[in-house]
């Protein structure tokens, strides 16, 4: 399906103050590109400043820092975080749990009235039902990324409860596009002699989302009253073989992917990761990323569907038309 800017949802959000943590990221960029073309003045946080678009430099565990940053706000986005397994547990849970609980007190102090947190359908686990929908209950399963997503989740809901501020999570697929850390990172380990570890024959599902298609959602849900006190997933809606979308991948950078029995791949790849993150090279190999690749379901978007009237517009053909455009203009193909 091609997707046209006329199909796209647009409900105004002239008059609304939007703050993002995580402003400079892959979707902190996109969402604040799509928020000002519907009207809201957008801010936020990140690490490094860019005066130009808004965002003050901080850190989210250390809000005494940006928190003026707030006045005005109506809503805040989170979607700072640490992602994937390559970090420990205790780097992760004060990001993750801690640095999203200062975010919020700090939203309420300051008298937001709302709250988009994103989570992720991590949250789920390694193994669920196929085509999982958010009544099922979350699970920790000691992967640091899933337990501390859940446990982030936790902290948002219970203000939202509590009537302190009105929260909406996010639980988005894998979100992919020219830049993004799904495109980024298998092309650099496809371009390398070792290849990129797939683990189960590469017969694990990926539940993509593509850019564009995952801030429609995310629009909606910003701009609905229906969302509050929700919980969403927001992916394409489709499973597809690991296999076939990396092979992809591999194809455009005449890259190399390599499979191996799960039992062998992520022990593996904790051992490879770590030695080279101590080697100070950065690299998402751990066990958590090949139990993420070896999934056997995918995540329902009915209820996004229903409530938001959501639609995935951009097919992953499209979206791997696009990444090739990316890829040939960085001279990686």
């Amino acid at each position: 399906m091609l997707a046209s800017e006329t199909d796209r949802p647009a409900p105004s959000l002239t008059g609304r103050k939007i703050f993002i943590t995580g402003a400079n990221g892959f979707i902190g960029r996109a969402a604040a590109e799509r928020f000002r073309a519907l009207g809201a003045e957008v801010v936020g946080v990140d690490f490094v400043a860019d005066p130009e678009r808004g965002v003050v430099a901080g850190d989210i565990t250390e809000p005494q820092v940006w928190s003026g940053a707030l006045k005005g706000v109506e809503t805040v986005i989170h979607t700072a975080a640490l992602l994937g397994a390559a970090y420990s547990l205790e780097q992760s849970w004060h990001v993750n749990v801690l640095g999203t609980s200062r975010v919020l007190r700090a939203a309420i102090e300051a008298g937001v009235r709302r709250f988009v947190h994103f989570s992720s359908v991590m949250a789920y686990g390694f193994e669920f039902p196929d085509g999982v929908d958010e009544t099922y209950p979350v699970r920790v399963n000691g992967d640091v990324y899933t337990d501390t997503k859940v446990n982030s989740e936790a902290v948002v809901l219970a203000a939202h409860a509590a009537g302190e501020i009105d929260v909406t999570v996010i639980r988005p697929g894998d979100v992919w596009g020219p830049g993004s850390v799904w495109v980024r990172s298998p092309i650099a380990e496809m371009r390398k002699k070792t290849g990129f570890p797939l683990p189960n024959g590469g017969n694990g599902v990926f539940s993509p989302v593509y850019i564009d298609n995952f801030v429609d959602g995310l629009v909606l849900a910003v701009a609905s009253e229906d969302a509050v006190g929700q919980v969403f997933n927001i992916s394409d809606g489709v499973g597809v073989r690991c296999g076939d979308f990396f092979a992809r991948l591999a194809a455009l950078c005449g890259g190399t992917v390599r499979t191996l029995p799960i039992g062998v791949a992520a022990p593996a790849a904790e051992i490879l990761g770590t030695v080279l993150r101590r080697l100070g090279q950065k690299t998402d190999l751990a066990a958590g990323t090949m139990w993420l690749l070896n999934r056997t379901g995918t995540f329902s978007i009915e209820k996004a569907q229903k409530v938001l009237g959501y639609q995935p517009l951009v097919s992953i053909d499209e979206g791997m038309v696009r990444v090739e455009e990316w890829a040939r203009a960085e001279g990686l193909v």
